[in-house]
């Protein structure tokens, strides 16, 4: 058995389902999942079912509890952007491939390179509350230092130059409820 992914293993798992007709292919996928932490179960009792698109296509289609389509992914992904593109999914967000879908052939250090951490997001709420570094390090009982650095990572990740401008662009972002993978 895969060991699991392990800066992944922090995260709660998921109840995928994978409905493929190609035996190898469906194991090959299985074993992936199963690497990223997450548990198998059948269709019926899944947070997200995970099936071929038709046989001419080479996607995977992301399906959320309810049985709708909510998003793609190549059948070659990353799984980073794989486990990325699953949370995305049972929390209600769709997926989207992005531009060309060999870009994260060409640029890996650029996957998930727009994803907030939920550390993050926590921060970028605090300073859409106004708060200050200090005060935030008081809230979250973390340093100075690493709020900082977080804050940085923030403008980095949302193309920001200003706390401002990063709390906009993340209300957007939220607004729109997409994540493009």
């Amino acid at each position: 058995m895969t060991e699991p992914v392990s800066h992944l293993r922090h995260h709660p798992e998921l109840q995928i389902a994978v409905v493929i007709s190609d035996v190898q292919h469906r194991a090959d996928l299985i074993a992936r999942i199963s690497a990223l932490g997450h548990s198998l179960v059948e269709a019926a009792n899944a947070e997200i079912v995970v099936r071929e698109a038709d046989e001419a296509v080479p996607f995977l289609l992301l399906e959320n509890g309810s049985g709708e389509q909510a998003g793609q992914l190549p059948m070659d992904v990353l799984p980073e952007v794989m486990d990325a593109a699953l949370r995305a999914v049972a929390v209600g967000l769709t997926v989207r491939v992005g531009r060309g879908t060999h870009a994260l052939e060409e640029h890996p250090q650029r996957v998930g390179s727009n994803l907030l951490t939920p550390r993050e997001l926590e921060i970028l709420n605090a300073i859409g509350a106004g708060s200050s570094n200090k005060a935030i390090a008081r809230q979250l009982g973390i340093s100075l230092h690493t709020v900082k650095f977080h804050v940085e990572s923030l403008f980095r990740k949302l193309g920001a130059r200003t706390r401002a401008e990063a709390v906009a662009i993340g209300l957007a972002r939220r607004t729109a409820e997409i994540v493009e993978i």
